[in-house]
């Protein structure tokens, strides 16, 4: 009697068959030819086929054609030693639908003794919504992990209930010193003074946290070093569905800088009295001030701190240059007025570039001037040297006499220079041996001036030498990658060209051409 014939099947036949045919998942039986003799309701749902189309069938027609040249083996070494087990081990196995369509399956394999000999009974499971739940949970926290990981600027951490560190991202390293290894497992209360130590400082903040969901302080705290930086604070307390407390997520932003550069700005303000200081000393502070502003509204904030921190720093330089001068027996009078002078160029200079790039954000046009494109290169040059010299990196030129004056806003197109030479002395800072050379080249290129940045840095891999003008691309630690995407935005706003090139046999070379501007040669 076959169980693929229901008449006069016994009560336990037809028993078992009922059984097999509620079952939730589908269910084929198959003999040792590799036959399907019987398939449950369930098996039509998932496969497509009728009852009628899978019985007689070889079970082959269920695996997908790529994997079919191997499937009799594998029954073959099933039917060596049939067992219960799961089939496939470690491995991802796919079904093929009556449609064409694969599908993740998981399969168990019962070997079962019936009138007709030993059969295998398969449980075929659907797993397709499992595995899409599971590589979106994966890619969810592959996403956050690296948006985390990514940070600099902040240190962002988990601590558990206790208060001890369970992972650390490389803006933490970066700000308080401790590589990963070295802090997790140790109790957060390692970064704060003594004195907060003292007075149960670290432990109240949690508290305060548990509370009120969230604690903010600024309050100075310790580096591995030993050494103090005042810090922005924000614990959160977070909590599981069900309202327990599983931890507590910590930031902290190292802030001494800006409260350094107010506090400067304010003993600066004091002392120089004279009216052209003051009224340089105000245009700074409303350029700071626009800056806040738009860094609050979250605009530009990825190029103004790149942009706008040379003018910045030879305004403060100037500035207490001014008061050395101010404060001989008697003053040098003509030394602090040139120190001043400095101070109103740079801030001037300063409010230039953050209106520009807001115009260029805007898509507005540049402003058409014509300039010399050699001492326009010559002034960047003088604001970049020192940074130079203290990387150990020679800067050279190859200036052409006799070049048309460029055709474009000064101000910007010595940003892209000024940008050049950063990227390139902080490039090669890392290199250990051989020259650290950077040389700057002009030349006329038919109806253009081009410039030619060559370094003896590390070089680009050559995948990168495009995609280094993306917005957020970046091939350094730190920087969020906008500083080449708007170097070539400014480059293209005025109808010329940036790219990059190898520099054989070590470094690389950047180069830009920027239109000449008709009737006019400098």
């Amino acid at each position: 009697m076959s169980l693929t014939n229901p008449n006069g099947e016994s009560t336990g036949e037809r028993r078992f068959r009922l059984v097999v045919d509620a079952a939730p998942n589908a269910i084929l039986m198959i003999d040792q030819a590799g036959r399907i003799v019987m398939a449950n309701s369930q098996a039509e749902r998932v496969f497509g086929y009728s009852r009628a189309e899978l019985v007689g069938q070889s079970v082959e027609i269920l695996v997908p054609e790529r994997l079919r040249p191997h499937h009799p083996e594998l029954r073959k070494t099933f039917w060596t030693d049939p067992q219960s087990r799961p089939m496939g081990a470690g491995r991802d196995l796919y079904a093929v639908r009556k449609d064409g369509s694969e599908f993740p399956v998981e399969i168990g394999l019962n070997p079962i003794e019936i009138e007709d000999g030993t059969m295998v009974l398969s449980a075929i499971v659907d797993i397709s919504a499992r595995k899409a739940a599971e590589l979106a949970l994966r890619e969810s926290e592959l996403r956050y992990r690296v948006l985390v990981d990514g940070v600099t600027d902040y240190a962002i951490y988990m601590i558990d209930p206790n208060g001890i560190i369970t992972n650390w991202n490389r803006g933490a390293q970066r700000i308080k010193g401790y590589r990963t290894e070295e802090i997790v497992g140790q109790h957060f209360s390692c970064f704060h003074t003594e004195e907060d130590r003292a007075a149960n400082v670290p432990q109240q903040s949690l508290e305060i946290a548990v509370r009120d969901g969230r604690y903010e302080a600024e309050a100075w705290r310790l580096r591995k070093d030993g050494s103090r930086f005042l810090a922005n604070v924000v614990i959160d307390a977070l909590r599981n569905d069900s309202g327990q407390l599983i931890g507590f997520a910590k930031i902290t932003r190292d802030i001494t800088e800006r409260v350094q550069a107010a506090r400067e700005l304010e003993e600066a303000r004091i002392s120089l009295v004279k009216s052209q200081a003051e009224e340089a000393l105000h245009r700074v502070q409303a350029e700071l001030a626009h800056v806040a502003r738009v860094a609050t509204m979250g605009e530009l904030t990825a190029s103004i701190a790149h942009e706008v921190n040379q003018p910045i720093a030879a305004t403060a330089a100037n500035a207490q240059a001014a008061l050395r001068w101010l404060a001989l027996q008697p003053p040098d009078m003509e030394e602090a007025r040139q120190a001043l002078a400095r101070i109103v160029h740079d801030s001037k200079r300063a409010g230039d570039i953050i209106r520009r790039i807001r115009d260029l954000m805007k898509k507005a046009p540049p402003r058409v001037d014509r300039f010399d494109i050699n001492g326009a290169i010559r002034e960047v040059i003088e604001l970049s040297r020192a940074d130079a010299t203290k990387n150990g990196v020679s800067i050279q030129t190859q200036l052409a006499n006799g070049l048309p004056l460029a055709k474009g806003d000064r101000i910007e197109l010595q940003q892209v220079v000024l940008n050049l030479i950063v990227n390139a002395v902080e490039a090669m800072s890392t290199v250990a041996e051989g020259p650290r050379e950077l040389l700057i080249v002009t030349a006329r290129a038919g109806a253009d001036v081009l410039v030619t940045v060559p370094d003896t840095g590390p070089g680009l891999p050559a995948a990168d030498l495009e995609h280094i003008f993306e917005p957020f691309h970046t091939t350094k630690q730190t920087g969020l990658g906008m500083g080449l995407s708007i170097c070539r935005s400014i480059i293209n706003a005025h109808g010329g060209r940036l790219w990059a090139s190898a520099n054989l046999p070590r470094g690389a070379i950047f180069h830009f051409t920027v239109p000449a501007h008709p009737d006019s040669a400098s």
